[in-house]
């Protein structure tokens, strides 16, 4: 439903006849040669060169030659990552439309990747000839593509699984290409997990929106209680010195929702539950993929750590309260001791001082052994800081202290390249479409560019992450890219490139 690409009419040009290319397959399934070995294991070598030197052709020459960014990213994104097909896999409920699935997200792609910032006025640009050769039409000035209440249907009726396992393809692939090789932590692949609030209103919401009472200060200066409205999300980010991607994201659960799944329990649910449901997801995801999880102190409880420690993740945690185990153990144990290591950083003009404690299990609710750590910071002319935080796991135990202080750190990226970011350049703050389904789709398809450019930016093109805010090197690669859309001079063919995917 809803996924039938139009391989007649004006819209589209450059139509080509399907290629002959080896035929799709699993990775872990039996290889289609007969040889009875797992496909990974036997042709898929010789069937990926077949299909890169399939695709190239497929692209025009004027994509293919050109220096431009904007023409670097599509063929980047086309030949790497297939993204045709990625697109095409997408599917929602509408029966029998007239504008395919894969025009409506293949516009909604790049209104993320040129960071347009409404569907106003993406149906704006959709009337546009640079914009329609963009998305594979032929020119026609002054008459949209499709307009606005097309892209909001679309969204309402996107099936949500088919955005996730897009995104886990680009992930898989991107490991494959040893993309997530050169930025690691101790030999950890650490991934962040924090929860994240876009939006709040007190007028506009949906059956879906969580509720929570504020006492708000009127003109006349009495104070009134209100409603107010908002959705929140928990976030799973894979760290890296270099490049950071988004893994996955994961809805805070309404009422009503909540009560579906877990009907014990009357009210909204919190963070932490969807966390941990986040963290399973991971799990059955992507496995042995990641190494650690970093978080913040509202998961420093015995009950995730023991999934953590179920799921063979080791896990570096934030701790914040120091009446509660174990830092109050920890606390207990440095009293009156030097520190036990000092170290200087010369990049950050820091003076460090560590206290480190192993072996600690007075948590009652975890049966592990817990390793906690201070690291008091000092810089010049600024006041003294301190970091406390558990590390449980084998693994993740035996990493150095400063080591294990830059993983803990290294969390921030996760509100700076990712949270900051996203509303301040990348219109999040803004509701696109007000329903549970378009906003998680939103997410998911603006995450989907997202991490595609974060490789196109720092793999293809190898832009070091200078200067220190790396949005300033995203920004600028965008507006290049947005300048850009004016110098297509033909429709980009689609259809021929996703019969070569």
């Amino acid at each position: 439903m809803g996924l039938t690409i139009s391989d007649s009419g004006p819209e589209f040009s450059n139509r080509v006849g399907a290629l002959a290319f080896p035929p799709p397959t699993a990775r872990n399934a039996a290889c289609h040669g007969g040889s009875g070995s797992k496909y990974k294991r036997c042709c898929y070598e010789q069937d990926e060169v077949v299909r890169r030197q399939l695709r190239l052709p497929t692209l025009p020459p004027w994509i293919r030659s050109s220096r431009g960014k904007l023409h670097q990213f599509e063929k980047y994104a086309c030949n790497v990552f297939a993204l045709p097909a990625l697109l095409a896999s997408l599917n929602d409920t509408r029966r029998a439309p007239e504008i395919s699935t894969f025009d409506v997200v293949n516009s909604l792609l790049h209104s993320a990747l040129l960071r347009i910032p409404s569907l106003n006025a993406l149906e704006g640009d959709l009337q546009e000839s640079d914009f329609q050769k963009l998305i594979g039409r032929k020119p026609t000035p002054e008459v949209k593509a499709f307009s606005a209440d097309v892209v909001a249907n679309v969204l309402d009726k996107l099936q949500l699984g088919g955005v996730r396992r897009a995104l886990e393809q680009v992930i898989a692939k991107a490991e494959r290409n040893k993309a997530f090789r050169e930025g690691s932590y101790g030999a950890l692949r650490c991934v962040a997990i924090d929860g994240w609030e876009p939006f709040a209103s007190y007028d506009r919401h949906c059956p879906q929106c969580l509720v929570r009472h504020l006492k708000v200060k009127r003109a006349g200066g009495e104070v009134e209680e209100v409603k107010q409205y908002y959705h929140r999300y928990v976030v799973a980010m894979l760290l890296g010195p270099v490049l950071d991607v988004v893994l996955a994201i994961e809805p805070v659960l309404h009422e009503e929702a909540h009560s579906d799944t877990d009907g014990e329990h009357a009210g909204h649910e919190g963070e932490l539950t969807a966390g941990r449901r986040l963290l399973d997801s991971l799990y059955q995801t992507y496995g042995g993929f990641i190494d650690a999880i970093v978080v913040d102190a509202l998961y420093a409880n015995g009950r995730w750590m023991t999934q953590l420690d179920a799921y063979g993740y080791g896990g570096f945690i934030v701790l914040k309260k120091e009446n509660n185990e174990p830092l109050k153990e920890a606390l207990a144990l440095w009293q009156g001791q030097k520190a036990c290591e000092h170290a200087d950083d010369a990049d950050r003009q820091e003076h460090i001082e560590f206290w480190d404690a192993d072996e600690i299990d007075t948590l009652h609710t975890y049966k592990g052994r817990v390793r906690v750590i201070r690291a008091a910071i000092t810089k010049p002319d600024k006041e003294p800081t301190s970091w406390c935080f558990a590390i449980i796991g084998q693994r993740a135990r035996k990493v150095s202290r400063r080591t294990a202080l830059k993983i803990v750190r290294a969390r921030w990226h996760l509100e700076d390249t990712a949270f900051n970011q996203w509303v301040q350049h990348w219109n999040f703050a803004h509701v696109f479409r007000h329903t549970a389904n378009a906003l998680l789709a939103v997410l998911l398809l603006w995450t989907l560019a997202f991490n595609l450019l974060q490789l196109f930016i720092y793999r293809r093109l190898k832009r070091p992450r200078r200067p220190k805010d790396p949005t300033d090197t995203i920004r600028h690669l965008v507006e290049v890219m947005l300048r850009e859309v004016a110098t297509l001079p033909e429709p980009i063919p689609w259809t021929a490139l996703l019969d070569s995917s």
